[in-house]
């Protein structure tokens, strides 16, 4: 996928001061450095928003997941049967 962000004068310089004083020397590309502070906002704001989802009442959550067309998770337990030793055990296992 490619993104395009077409920039005025002043909005390069500002670009160009950031991405020197957090690379400093210009290892980094336009393009890599544009992939890192992508990452970063987007990690940023999914922090926001699980945070948002944690204080939220249960009601407000499965408001919000029914407006956003995704059904809330379900926990099912799943019954593990148990061993029976005494039975199936042989003297070698003894």
């Amino acid at each position: 996928m490619k993104i395009y962000i077409k920039l005025n004068k002043q909005e390069s310089g500002q670009w160009n001061s950031i991405k020197s004083a957090v690379v400093g020397d210009g290892t980094l590309s336009d393009g890599e450095f544009a992939k890192v502070m992508l990452f970063r906002g987007i990690n940023a704001f999914m922090d926001d928003l699980n945070q948002a989802m944690d204080e939220m009442s249960d009601a407000e959550k499965d408001e919000v997941l029914k407006e956003a067309g995704v059904a809330p998770e379900i926990e099912v337990e799943v019954p593990v049967a148990e061993e029976e030793d005494d039975e199936n055990s042989t003297d070698s296992d003894k």
